[in-house]
């Protein structure tokens, strides 16, 4: 499953929200490429543009589709917990 680029698909859309929700709640882009789409075309659109842009790389690299996968999971989570953190923050 890990392998998967249906998984890949499914991280790349829960970083997008985790991402965003953490963009509203305060939390910047710590991506340097990310951070700099983010600020030329906007919180979303970047995040967007860099999910595309990710989406074709990947579809060209089959055998490291597994490292990505387990990266995004990573990110994903680190989301996860800011969200979390900030939450708390705010109560």
């Amino acid at each position: 499953m890990i392998r998967s680029r249906w998984t890949f698909a499914v991280l790349q859309m829960l970083d997008l929200l985790t991402t965003v929700a953490a963009f509203r709640m305060g939390a910047y882009e710590i991506n340097p490429l990310v951070a700099c789409l983010t600020q030329h075309f906007g919180g979303f659109r970047g995040l967007l543009i860099s999910k595309l842009s990710a989406a074709i790389i990947i579809f060209g690299v089959k055998r490291l589709v597994w490292v990505i996968n387990l990266f995004y999971t990573v990110v994903v989570f680190w989301n996860c917990f800011l969200l979390l953190l900030f939450s708390m923050k705010a109560h």
